[in-house]
């Protein structure tokens, strides 16, 4: 029993032994699972930290790789954009190559022409409109200067040009007087007429020089005394072709001895006779041209009339700006062929203050007034009159005080024509003898007939109505003696003409001078330099 016992206690040791020894194995094996729990926890927390970092990570690779690819979608929008911008600027650029700036050449040759904007109008306020807009203006400024500076330079070719033609027509025009003087007699009627023919285109030849001339920067070339205004009126008409046909007048309403100062004399004939040959050029060949003569309160005027075909709204506005004088003219501003009459009537109206204006005429042409200031009228001595051609002035219907001579002293002297119509240029005059009447009734009258000798010039001023055969033009003015004058005392002075000699002598001179004309110097309205 005991042994049992023993056994049992030995087997109750053994198993506690082997209870203990598996509970430590138990436990060892606990705390080796708690260790290993411990470490996997552990691992387990690293591999969560470094799976939230790597999802971090990840997170933020993709906003990286998002804002790359945004970064990239801008760049490849701005790329479009610059492509599309360089597109538009290249298009802008080929159509301001293309087709702005010939435009603007044009323009600057041709008002009217336009110069087109932008092709595209989004441009608009860019740098390419405000760069393109520099390009032009600085291609403007550089033909603009260029253009003025070739302007400039062909124009002082024409003056000196002009001034040597001008020059030989004159001398031609003397010898052309000199003919006529030396071949008066009715035994050379022939010869005269077709001289007085050559003295009509050499007329026309120094008219057309002088006012190119005067266009391009000129003097008139010619110089004069104190002249009567209603000889330098008559004198103008002189100067268009077929005035005797073409032009009613002049009339004569002054009243008083109004004369042009010396300065301005040519000037004003010049201006004048413009005026006429731009009216009878756009004037059918059947219609006169009239022109009157007005003393005005700032000076006097001269009216002239057409029944033309008239201008149009544009026409009056370069008209205008033509005669006004205040602007530069080009002479690519004159056409071709050139029309220098306005531009060459504007340099006279700048320098010397007159006033040249157009406005339809009553009718239906055009009505050009030439106002001439008191600033350049002189009155004329009592000891000078109007040359024989000149109009009588108009009577009102109030008796005037009639247009009288004064009365020269017995034996004294004649003064020399003051009035001086006579075409002589600057360099010459001092060579011209003022008393020759004859060369200044000839530049009123472009026929530079035979000079009238001082007896001559008398019996014209005798009681007569004047010769007969100026078409166009009326009568010679009527003038009394008012004391007669005595008979030179020197036996030298050979007999004197009569008035009835006198005035039949000129009368058929003009006469005959008139005819010839008309057969050696037809109508030629289709000259192209003729006109505004």
């Amino acid at each position: 029993m005991a042994g049992v016992v023993a056994v049992a206690l030995a087997g109750v040791l053994i198993y506690r032994h082997l209870v203990r020894r598996e509970l430590a194995r138990t436990r060892a094996q606990l705390t080796e699972t708690r260790d290993a729990h411990e470490h996997l926890s552990r691992e387990s927390a690293q591999r969560e930290q470094r799976m939230r970092q790597a999802e971090h990570q990840i997170r933020e690779a993709e906003l990286q790789v998002r804002e790359a690819e945004r970064r990239a979608g801008e760049a490849a929008e701005e790329a479009r954009e610059l492509r599309a911008q360089q597109d538009l600027a290249r298009v802008e650029t080929e159509h301001l190559l293309s087709t702005r700036i010939p435009a603007l050449v044009s323009h600057l040759r041709a008002s009217h022409v336009i110069v087109p904007g932008l092709q595209n109008p989004a441009l608009a306020g860019t740098d390419v409109d405000r760069q393109h807009h520099a390009v032009l203006d600085s291609i403007s400024n550089a033909v603009r200067d260029e253009a003025v500076r070739i302007d400039e330079a062909a124009q002082a070719v024409v003056r000196g040009a002009m001034a040597r033609v001008q020059t030989q027509a004159l001398r031609a025009q003397d010898l052309l007087a000199a003919v006529q003087r030396r071949y008066s007699g009715d035994e050379h009627t022939q010869l005269l007429r077709e001289v007085l023919g050559l003295d009509m285109f050499n007329e026309l030849i120094v008219r057309r020089a002088q006012a190119t001339g005067i266009a391009c920067g000129a003097t008139t070339g010619l110089s004069r005394d104190d002249t009567y205004l209603v000889d330098l009126v008559v004198g103008a008409i002189a100067r268009v072709e077929n005035f005797d046909q073409r032009i009613e007048g002049p009339a004569n309403h002054l009243r008083r001895r109004v004369g042009v100062a010396a300065r301005a004399a040519e000037p004003v004939l010049f201006v004048t006779s413009e005026l006429l040959a731009n009216a009878v050029h756009h004037s059918h060949g059947t219609l006169k041209v009239t022109i009157a003569v007005h003393e005005t309160n700032t000076g006097a005027a001269i009216v002239i009339d057409d029944a033309g075909v008239g201008l149009n709204e544009e026409q009056y506005a370069r008209a205008s700006r033509l005669l006004s004088g205040r602007h530069a003219v080009r002479l690519v501003d004159l056409g071709n062929p050139p029309h220098t009459g306005w531009a060459a009537i504007g340099r006279q109206v700048a320098q010397y203050g007159m006033q040249v204006t157009v406005k339809k005429s009553a009718y239906g042409g055009v009505q050009a007034v030439v106002s001439v200031p008191a600033a350049l009228l002189v009155e004329m001595p009592e000891s000078t009159r109007p040359s024989v051609l000149a109009p009588e002035p108009v009577r009102s219907v109030v008796a005037a005080a009639p247009y009288q001579r004064m009365p020269e002293p017995a034996g004294a002297p004649r003064p020399a024509h003051a009035s001086a119509i006579g075409s002589v240029t600057a360099s010459s005059s001092a060579s011209v003898a003022a008393s020759r009447v004859g060369r200044e009734a000839a530049s009123a009258l472009p026929a530079r007939a035979t000079a009238l000798t001082d007896a001559q010039a008398d019996a014209q001023a005798g009681p007569d109505t004047g010769p007969a055969g100026i078409e166009g033009l009326p009568g010679l003015p009527q003038r009394r003696r008012q004391s007669p004058r005595r008979a030179p005392s020197s036996a030298a002075a050979g007999p004197l003409t009569t008035p009835e000699e006198a005035q039949k002598r000129w009368g058929d001179f003009q006469t005959g001078a008139e005819a010839g004309r008309r057969e050696a110097m037809p109508s030629h309205q289709d000259d192209a330099t003729e006109g505004n």
